[in-house]
């Protein structure tokens, strides 16, 4: 089954992407101007495919922006950096990438590889490696069956490249952190090189679509004059992966604190409201609310903040004081809580000495 993704479908994908994103994988405000304005120079739309759909001896490359999401605000790409890097890492493989795909579903990341698709007229999976958002390069589905992130092409605002090839996951990401602050805090890359047999068993699939789907039922609600939370609730619990979806909580933001550091935003939320006080944690994304000190949510499970009139996803960077918000909580795909998954993008991959329990659980304990 597939899809085709025109102009007007962009602004969906970006705002359901913005939810699952975690408040993070760069500003979807951004992503989805630089996908209209690549559909409008094409004239045409891009083809979104299911994995299953996919031939096996396809060479899927998957395309991502890396860095700190806060610079992303001061220096837009110009729109040809994923290009050079696509083109440098074929140019390594000796081979055409025959299909596209998204690293994360997670602001601007959702929407790279369909910039790009548009402008060479390649389709894109529906699919990707995180099923939300993470900050590091091993914190993927492709890392936890086996596929490495090298080799790897990255390239800055000036066409500086860089193409890495490194023992494991774990030096790429060392050796990236470091590279970002030299390459100027924000890059386009092309890595994850993988066979369709490989999308088939190591991608959570169907991703971009749900997106579309979530951003498409929060439009018609907003112009239809009804409760948005109420649609984004039933678009989420609509789906397998995302079913367990909660607000569980709202208030005022009323105090951010952040800082970058290497290629990551680094901070905490405050959130006062009429139950306590909700503080969030910040890793570029969103990974845990503690309400008045006791966890309500945490990583893998989904944490977005949200506007209270609008429901539209407020990304970590764009947390401001005073803010009037609702807290939406979610599960994630089973893939994503396995004991393998966990120990890489659980609480401890974080530095958080506690354990994951489910959505499910610490609403149900919580009452919620």
């Amino acid at each position: 089954m597939s899809r085709l993704i025109a102009i007007d479908d962009v602004d969906d994908i970006a705002a359901g992407a913005a939810i699952l994103g975690c408040g993070g994988g760069g500003d979807p405000y951004v992503g989805a101007l630089m996908t209209q304005q690549s559909l409008r120079a094409a004239g045409r739309p891009v083809t979104l495919v299911a994995p299953a759909d996919v031939p096996d001896d396809a060479l899927v490359v998957v395309i991502a922006g890396i860095g700190a999401p806060p610079v992303l605000i001061e220096k837009i790409p110009n729109g040809s950096e994923s290009e050079l890097a696509l083109r440098h890492l074929e140019r390594h493989l000796g081979r055409r990438a025959d299909y596209l795909m998204s690293a994360e579903v997670g602001g601007l990341n959702s929407l790279y590889p369909l910039q790009v698709a548009a402008k060479l007229g390649l389709p894109v999976v529906d699919a990707d490696g995180m099923g939300r958002a993470f900050p590091k390069l091993e914190m993927t589905s492709f890392h936890i069956f086996g596929i490495p992130t090298t080799p790897l092409a990255l390239v800055n605002e000036r066409a500086d490249l860089v193409l890495m090839q490194t023992t494991s996951d774990q030096q790429a990401e060392h050796f990236v952190k470091h590279l970002a602050v030299g390459m100027g805090g924000i890059m386009s890359s092309a890595g994850f090189a993988q066979s369709g047999a490989d999308v088939k068993r190591a991608a959570v699939p169907g991703t971009l679509s749900i997106c579309q789907d979530i951003g498409r039922a929060l439009r018609l609600a907003r112009q239809q004059r009804q409760d948005p939370f109420e649609a984004l609730l039933g678009a989420m619990r609509a789906t397998e992966y995302y079913r367990h979806t909660h607000l569980i909580f709202e208030g005022k933001v009323t105090d951010v604190e952040r800082r970058i550091t290497g290629r990551w935003s680094m901070g905490q939320a405050r959130i006062e409201g009429a139950r306590g006080v909700l503080e969030v944690a910040v890793q570029n994304e969103l990974l845990v609310a503690r309400l008045n000190g006791r966890t309500a949510a945490i990583v893998p499970d989904l944490v977005a903040v949200l506007d209270e009139d609008t429901a539209q996803a407020i990304t970590a960077e764009q947390l401001r004081y005073g803010q009037r918000v609702r807290v939406l909580a979610a599960s994630v795909p089973p893939i994503m809580r396995s004991e393998a998954a966990l120990k890489v993008w659980g609480p401890q991959a974080f530095g958080i000495d506690e354990p994951f329990v489910p959505i499910e659980q610490l609403v149900a304990a919580a009452a919620i």
